[in-house]
């Protein structure tokens, strides 16, 4: 581990800070603050921290391959939105889902909430925003809080999520014991829990504030209890299902809440995150139904339960996958990038973005037997997937590859070193928010953990604290910065046809970030 002096630790903190700055003050777009996060992270990398041109090539590189599960997400999750649009799906959607919950506030958190997280479970890699913004939007959300409100409603979701891939990295980087495991897996739980229910709140107020809160209570209860309490009841025993299982049940729930008293009518009127004109019933008649119109996403989750929780399925599938080898490199001051024979493989077949591509294949298919989407409109879809994916692709790129020269050169070790000595007994208080810098800068949980899991286990120790407590801070904060994350804000500013709003919504998103770690903090201080 790299002695973490001031002129490191400074060093280390310019790339980060240049890109929040950039973002959030300046609001410039995630291309061009990216590019100079990687340019900055380039020199700081190749000055103070003495790594050969080499070494901050093969970063980039290993930052270019770790890019590709995202972009072939990006693409897919993209045409959906432009075949439904071309196809006409969005006003069916409005249309059936006003018929069957009237209530905005209880669409909202049905779909922002719900919804989003369902999507985590099996799929993850950016779609619940990919997928959710748009239908947002359809039911009538300006398009800043479409991306704004399923990043704060999926967070939670993203350690058990993916068949709790995150989850599964995080116990490969600490030797533990059955029995810490299972602590672990409870006190993740319980953390995971508490943003569960604080993304509720959070939606309800950004609806409406107090007003807001008071009316959405009994679903924030509901949802919370089934979606958080379910998962933590499943960690231990069940963890590639502890989201899925609930997250389904919580989304028929939505059905008999839109039953009570409260949840009767429609409550749109004067919500700041509204449109001001609300789209009620669409005029003239729908040219498909709501289930026609939720096709690519009945796809999608199909396809995905087949293929993921089908043993023999997923194993044959999983045979065919791509690596890349990559040899260790080592920095002047001696931080090592250890090599691998087949670094980070893709298995292409069980991977998102087919599920996506399949998914949005068999809906286009659909709609044009049925006359319901010309040739040309899949022209139309075809292109202007091609003008935005573009962009938030090599976004991606910039700012994964800015994420692993920090990496490899050592300065991401630094900055949490640093973090460490300067906390001391208080190191459980900080303990979530190095979760959240490893995913701020990946967007990834699963490369948070592999990134900060050793560390926090022997920074638990060195510290005093029960090093499963912080392992579960650990990845609840990885979660957090997932909701926080530059690339998974520009991916849902992109299919939200927002692009350039990254840094509004990344403020906006501050607040509950900020305490829901605190929440974490506090439980880690009092029981850890």
């Amino acid at each position: 581990m790299l002695e973490a002096t001031p002129l490191l630790t400074s060093a280390a903190a310019v790339p980060v800070i240049a890109l929040v700055v950039l973002l959030i003050g300046f609001r410039w777009t995630a291309v061009r603050a990216s590019a100079i996060g990687v340019a900055l992270s380039a020199a700081v990398a190749f000055l103070p921290f003495r790594a050969p041109a080499e070494h901050i090539a093969l970063d980039a590189l290993r930052g270019l391959w770790n890019s590709v599960p995202i972009i072939i997400v990006i693409f897919p999750a993209i045409l959906i939105y432009e075949i439904s649009l071309q196809a006409g799906a969005f006003p069916a959607i409005r249309h059936g889902l006003t018929r069957l919950v009237p209530n905005r506030l209880l669409q909202l958190l049905a779909l922002g909430w719900g919804f989003a997280s369902f999507l985590q479970g099996p799929s993850g890699f950016g779609v619940p925003i990919a997928v959710t913004a748009p239908l947002l939007i359809a039911i009538g959300v300006k398009p800043g809080w479409a991306v704004t409100i399923p990043l704060v409603g999926h967070g939670w979701a993203n350690t058990f999520g993916t068949l709790a891939l995150a989850w599964d990295a995080l116990l490969q980087q600490a030797d533990l014991t059955a029995a810490v495991r299972l602590s672990a897996a409870f006190w993740a739980g319980l953390f995971l829990f508490a943003m569960n229910v604080l993304a509720g709140f959070s939606i309800c107020w950004f609806y409406g504030g107090v007003r807001g809160v008071r009316q959405g209570l009994p679903a924030i209860a509901a949802f919370g209890l089934i979606m958080g309490g379910g998962q933590m009841a499943l960690t231990g025993v069940l963890p590639p299902l502890a989201t899925v299982i609930p997250t389904t049940v919580a989304l028929g729930l939505a059905f008999p809440l839109a039953r009570l008293p409260r949840y009767a009518g429609n409550s749109g009127d004067g919500s700041p995150i509204m449109e001001s004109e609300t789209p009620g019933e669409p005029a003239g008649t729908v040219a498909m139904g709501l289930h026609q119109a939720m096709l690519p996403y009945y796809a999608l989750t199909a396809i995905s339960f087949f293929v993921l929780l089908s043993g023999p399925v997923k194993s044959a599938l999983e045979r065919f996958t791509t690596g890349f080898a990559f040899p260790e490199s080592a920095t002047g001051l001696n931080f090592v990038s250890e090599g691998s024979d087949y670094y980070s493989p893709i298995a292409w077949l069980t991977h998102s973005g087919v599920f996506l591509l399949l998914s949005a294949a068999a809906a286009g298919w659909y709609y044009l037997a049925k006359g319901l989407l010309s040739g040309d409109g899949v022209r139309k879809a075809g292109a202007a997937t091609l003008k935005k994916a573009i962009p938030a692709s090599l976004s991606v790129i910039l700012l994964i590859g800015m994420s692993r020269i920090m990496g490899g050169s050592g300065q991401t070790a630094v900055l949490a070193v640093s973090a460490a000595d300067m906390t001391g007994s208080w190191y459980g208080a900080l303990s979530p928010l190095i979760g959240v810098l490893g995913s701020f800068m990946s967007s990834s949980n699963v490369s948070s953990n592999i990134l900060f899991g050793k560390f926090q286990c022997v920074t638990a120790s060195l510290t005093g604290f029960d090093v499963a407590v912080i392992l579960a801070a650990q990845t609840g904060g990885g979660a957090l910065g997932c909701m926080i994350s530059p690339a998974k804000v520009m991916l849902g500013a992109t299919t939200a046809g927002v692009v350039g709003q990254d840094g509004v919504i990344i403020r906006r998103l501050l607040g509950v970030s900020v305490a829901s770690a605190a929440v974490i903090g506090v439980l880690v201080m009092a029981f850890g």
